[in-house]
Parts: C-alpha cells; sequence; structure tokens
C-alpha cells in the first residue's frame, strides 16, 4: 500500500510540476514588486543584516498572502464544481499553494518564531488535496463528508487572509519589521500562531496515504492588410480618437513583439495621451488617456452605450458588452464579438469611459487582433439549455445562463454554455460543454478595492 501511495503521490507531482514553475516565477515577481517600494526607503541606522532580515521576511510575507489567496478562491470554486477533471485541476492548483505557502511559513520560523500550528495546517491542506486527488483518479466521487471537510477548510484558509491582509497595514506604516521575528514584541508570529490557540478554528483532517503544453507563440489573425510606414500611421491614429478634435500627434518610436507597432504620443487641448497602432493595416492596439474625474455626470448604463457606440465609429461591429464595473468614477467595459446569439470571448476589446466627460480614456484590442476571424459558426449542441441549468452546481443557485465560446489555456476554443450563479453572496460563471455536459472552467466574482474581479 506503501509504494502505491508513493506511486500516486510522485504522479501528482509531475502533474503540477508545470504549474510549480510557472506559478513560482509570478508569485516571485509579485514580491519583487512590492519589496521594489520598500527598498526605496531610507534604511537609517539599519546595518547591511539588519535589512536582509528585513527583505526576507517580506518576500516571504507577501508570497505567503498570495498563497492563501489562491487557495481560499480555489477552496470556494469547489463548491460548485461538480466534474472530475476541474476538480482534479482546483485542488492541484490548491495543493501547489498550499505547499508554497507552507515553505514561506518555514523561512519565517528559523528566526525562532513559533508557526509550526500553521506549518502543520499548510501541510494537510496539501496532503488533504493529494489524498482526494487519489480519490478521483480510482473513479471515486467525493462524498458529503469531503466537501464538508473542504468548506472548513477554506473557511479556514479565508480567516487566516483577513488576519494577514490586516497585518499588512503594520508593515506599510512601519509600524512592525521583520528583524523583530522571534522577540517578545513579535506580532507577526503572534497573528499566524492564533491558529494554535484557537483564535482560528481548522478541521481534523483523516486521510489514508500521503498525500501541457504550453501555449504556441499567438499570431495576431485579424491583422489583414499592407504594411504601413510611420508617416501614414499619423493620420490612421486619428480614426481612433474621435473624442479628441484638433489632436496634434508626435511620432515616438517602435515596439516589437508578436504585434510589431509604432507608438505616438498626442495631445489634444489640455489632454494628453499615447496610442499604439499596428504596422500591419494600422490597427489601434492600446489607447491611454491621462484622465482625472471630478464630477461624474453619466451613469454606468450611459457609459456601457458609448463604449459600444465608440466600436461602432472604429469599425468594430457586432461588439456586446459582456463585464462592467465603476472605479473611481471610471467605467471599465470588456466588449466582446457576438454572432448567431453567441458570445466570442478570445475576440475581446477592453474600453474605458470617463464618467464625467463621457469620452474614451481608455482602450486595448490585443485579445481582439489574436483572436478574431470569420468562424464557422454551425455549432454541434447535443446538451440543451433546460439541461444545463438543470445540472448539479452544488449549494450555487443559477440565475441566467447564455451559449459563449470560451478560449482553452492549451489553445484552440470550446463552445460552452455560461451558468451564472451564486452562493453567500458569492458570484460565479461556471462553464459547461455544449457537447458533452461537463464543466470546463469556473470564475469567481471578487469585490476588491479596484472593483469587481474575476479569478
Amino acid at each position: 500500500m506503501q509504494d502505491e501511495n508513493k506511486t500516486v503521490f510522485d504522479n501528482k507531482k509531475l502533474r503540477i510540476t508545470h504549474y510549480f514553475l510557472w506559478a513560482t516565477v509570478a508569485l516571485l515577481l509579485a514580491a519583487v514588486i512590492t519589496l521594489s517600494i520598500f527598498l526605496g526607503i531610507a534604511v537609517n541606522g539599519r546595518d547591511v543584516l539588519s535589512m536582509r532580515a528585513e527583505n526576507a521576511g517580506l518576500s516571504s510575507y507577501y508570497t505567503l498572502s498570495d498563497c492563501l489567496l489562491q487557495m481560499e478562491n480555489n477552496l470556494s470554486k469547489m463548491r460548485v464544481v461538480r466534474t472530475d477533471s476541474l476538480q482534479s485541476e482546483l485542488l492541484t492548483k490548491t495543493a501547489l499553494s498550499a505547499e508554497v505557502a507552507e515553505q514561506c511559513l518555514a523561512s519565517l520560523s528559523v528566526s525562532g518564531a513559533d508557526m509550526q500550528s500553521t506549518v502543520k495546517y499548510c501541510n494537510q491542506v496539501a496532503d488533504y488535496c493529494l489524498y482526494l486527488l487519489k480519490k478521483l483518479d480510482n473513479g471515486e466521487n467525493l462524498s458529503d463528508t469531503d466537501y464538508s471537510t473542504l468548506d472548513k477548510l477554506y473557511e479556514t484558509t479565508y480567516s487566516l487572509g483577513v488576519k494577514l491582509n490586516a497585518f499588512s497595514e503594520k508593515l506599510i506604516s512601519g509600524e512592525y519589521s521583520f528583524a523583530d521575528l522571534g522577540s517578545e514584541d513579535d506580532a507577526f508570529s503572534a497573528t499566524v500562531s492564533d491558529i494554535a490557540d484557537g483564535a482560528i478554528e481548522y478541521p481534523s483532517l483523516i486521510y489514508d496515504g500521503p498525500f501541457s503544453d504550453g501555449l504556441e507563440d499567438p499570431s495576431p489573425v485579424a491583422l489583414q492588410g499592407e504594411e504601413i510606414t510611420a508617416e501614414q500611421g499619423l493620420e490612421a491614429a486619428k480614426k481612433y480618437l474621435v473624442d479628441y478634435p484638433d489632436t496634434v500627434l508626435t511620432y515616438e518610436g517602435e515596439l516589437g513583439g508578436f504585434i510589431e507597432s509604432y507608438l505616438y504620443s498626442f495631445v489634444s487641448g489640455e489632454v494628453r495621451g499615447n496610442i499604439q497602432l499596428s504596422k500591419i493595416a494600422g490597427k489601434a492596439v492600446m489607447i491611454d488617456v491621462d484622465d482625472n474625474v471630478d464630477s461624474p455626470g453619466f451613469t454606468k448604463e450611459q457609459g456601457v452605450e458609448l463604449a459600444k457606440q465608440y466600436c461602432d465609429r472604429i469599425g468594430l461591429e457586432n461588439m456586446s458588452a459582456v463585464w462592467a464595473c465603476v472605479t473611481d468614477s471610471e467605467l471599465y467595459v470588456n466588449l466582446c464579438y457576438e454572432e448567431d446569439g453567441i458570445i466570442f470571448y478570445p475576440d475581446m476589446v477592453k474600453i474605458k469611459v470617463s464618467l464625467e466627460t463621457g469620452k474614451i480614456t481608455g482602450f486595448e484590442a490585443r485579445e481582439y487582433i489574436y483572436n478574431h476571424t470569420q468562424r464557422d459558426t454551425d455549432y454541434t449542441v447535443t446538451v440543451t439549455e433546460e439541461e444545463a441549468l438543470a445540472a448539479s452546481y452544488g449549494e450555487m443557485k443559477t440565475e441566467s445562463i447564455r451559449l459563449v465560446v470560451i478560449p482553452l489555456d492549451a489553445g484552440g476554443e470550446k463552445l460552452t454554455y455560461e451558468v451564472y450563479g451564486t452562493i453567500d453572496g458569492y458570484g460565479f460563471f461556471v462553464y459547461v460543454d455544449a457537447v458533452t455536459g461537463k464543466d470546463v472552467r469556473v470564475l469567481q466574482v471578487v469585490d476588491s478595492d479596484e472593483g469587481e474581479l474575476l479569478m
């Protein structure tokens, strides 16, 4: 039995290697970006060793916080998903995040801080996820007890994440330094070790053992036509700056990458901005306008309509708004190509609208340029809308459904039903294969300081 468990464990490790490499890079990048803020602060009186201790602590702290967020998000999605393949994906990602979190806590414990209870908790989460993965691989379904345990893990991880997030205020204000790890006044260790003192209740876990291919280089299929010169681009750019009359453009240089482009700055009265134009066909890739909103006069609904009208004015036809949120009185809208009642998520543009002036202050069309093409929309659909709505989504209360085409992580596209519903006030989008009826993806709506996000 032990050899069999070891084999399953090793296989799981191989399966998460791809996720591990990319997730680790992303986590470290996030930590480095955050560290750059702190490294700009003067270190009056600190010696080199103290600075190194502080930097190492900050790096581990922010990576730990990100891991807990990913664990919470994936465990929350497990309340909705009932398809084995998607459950396996979420459990794998949760185990990975828990393992990285465990390593961060261990690195923070070397200074004498007692965090073993929380280290143990992260270890148990990883082990339990691998145990459930083993059940799924053996063709077994998760039991009610399994789902109940996952719910408790979600609640515990959420509570721990809230405590860590609140602690960040002490770091930003300079009230706490990681050079104090292990001291009598070590507030961080006290926060993390609360889990051992019963301040955070976590479940006892019982389990019977230890716990693709990358995307090809994208090709901008929507770019058809002749290559324009930088001088021709000066005139072509004005088509996309219809909200800004008497625009004066200045050529700034070329940009490489998969979409070779020209970059221009522009001035219109007191308004300044930049526009990136593709060399092939002279299409707008990106527009960014410096904008400050003082007194918004447009509603969210009016802003969405202005974004749709802008698409029509620049020649993007049949674009439908699929997502919109307001942040700091500016409206962010995602619009996708629609044909025969089907939304094509790969063909997306993102637009920002000032709710003070009603003008377009941001535009990004990379996904549309990469993916938009004439498709054969004579899709085979064997699952009816009624069947998709009647499927099991755990405790989720379904509210809407529509046909959409979504991009796949390994390349290609798939026709699915987009089923929207809620659990405990949280919104979820579940994407169901229109042929097999299986869940292929789930997104959770998360409220943040920057507005509503999809994770």
